[in-house]
């Protein structure tokens, strides 16, 4: 099931449901996913029970042990070519007399020229660098959406917690429009990126930068406190491959002694006064559904221009995966960032 939600002159609302569910065979693949997502919940589970070993004995320890995880992120998350083809590349950046203020990378697409920019901050939890898989997922949204994409990284935590990540972002937000000060461009975030760039772009506003022209969010994470009932039920109910634990744990070497309630943290508890027109992407199948949902609703609160399309039994960010689903979702979120970047141009 799909459904669009969409906030625009008043605080009603109104909503829209499209099914796109197809039947057969569904009770099997339900079980093959309620097992699967138990023996990834037992993995998850004592991946970070070594995590706490780790952090009792000491910094060095628990500094090895979360090395070695981001070499297994990177190796697990590996990109699914030759099975999909990404129609983008890496390209060179803007030249040697300004450089961004973070390691940075640029997308484009192969046989078309780039009409505006994509700005795009990756997940990783908090702790990882963008996984060659969700490089892949970069590289498709600059082909599909016909923009070149400028992806800035950013200090993970545990060595550099919270806010260094919004801070770095911040600067790369400030670089980019002074180097770029009439070109259009969109901002892209997914999971725990999605975090980042909320609270970064609430910093901006808060000096004085100007915000994108539209914000793109894919199964986003921006309640560190884990109030959302899916994080709980999901997490019990078996339904997701990751735990309540497993978001504790990192959010904890994120914030490093910071509230969880803290906007440089959580964006939900910021303000979204006078933000651009946003779309979100969830499912409700993932772990963090409520926070999509309970975002939406702080959106329109704030008298925002939102959409939202839910689907009903996808994983946390299948957009990086080569389905029909996946493909569905990066089409359709590229069709918003394509729309903005041309209101923006004409």
């Amino acid at each position: 099931m799909s459904v669009a939600y969409g906030v625009g002159e008043s605080c009603v609302g109104r909503l829209e449901v499209q099914s796109m569910d197809r039947g057969g065979g569904l009770g099997l693949k339900s079980a093959a996913r309620r097992w699967a997502n138990r023996t990834m919940q037992w993995l998850v589970t004592r991946s970070m029970r070594q995590g706490v070993r780790a952090h009792a004995e000491g910094r060095d320890a628990f500094l090895a042990y979360v090395e070695r995880q981001r070499r297994m992120h990177y190796l697990t998350d590996a990109p699914i070519l030759p099975m999909m083809e990404a129609e983008a590349v890496r390209v060179a950046g803007p030249g040697v007399l300004s450089s961004p203020p973070a390691p940075s990378e640029w997308f484009a697409p192969k046989s078309r020229k780039p009409r505006g920019h994509v700005f795009y901050v990756h997940g990783g939890s908090f702790v990882a660098e963008r996984s060659p898989r969700i490089t892949q997922l970069v590289a498709r949204f600059a082909a599909t959406a016909e923009a070149q994409v400028f992806a800035p990284s950013y200090r993970l935590a545990p060595e550099h917690p919270c806010p260094a990540a919004v801070d770095d972002i911040v600067a790369a937000w400030a670089w980019f429009l002074d180097q770029y000060p009439d070109e259009p461009v969109v901002a892209l975030a997914e999971s725990a990126g999605t975090a980042v760039l909320l609270s970064a772009l609430q910093q901006a506003r808060e000096k004085g930068l100007g915000l994108p022209a539209g914000i793109v969010l894919l199964s986003p994470w921006v309640d560190l406190s884990l109030q959302s009932w899916s994080v709980t039920a999901a997490s019990l109910a078996g339904t997701t491959p990751y735990t309540m634990e497993s978001l504790a744990l990192v959010a904890r070497f994120y914030l490093d002694g910071m509230s969880a309630t803290d906007p440089l943290a959580s964006p939900l508890f910021g303000s979204f006064e006078g933000f651009p027109p946003m779309l979100i992407h969830a499912s409700k199948g993932d772990i963090l559904y409520d926070d999509a949902v309970r975002l939406a609703e702080k959106v329109r609160d704030a008298g925002g221009d939102l959409t939202v399309r839910l689907w009903t039994d996808e994983t946390h960010v299948w957009e990086r995966m080569n389905t029909p689903k996946a493909k569905e979702s990066i089409l359709l979120a590229a069709d918003f960032i394509r729309r903005r970047l041309d209101a923006a141009l004409n």
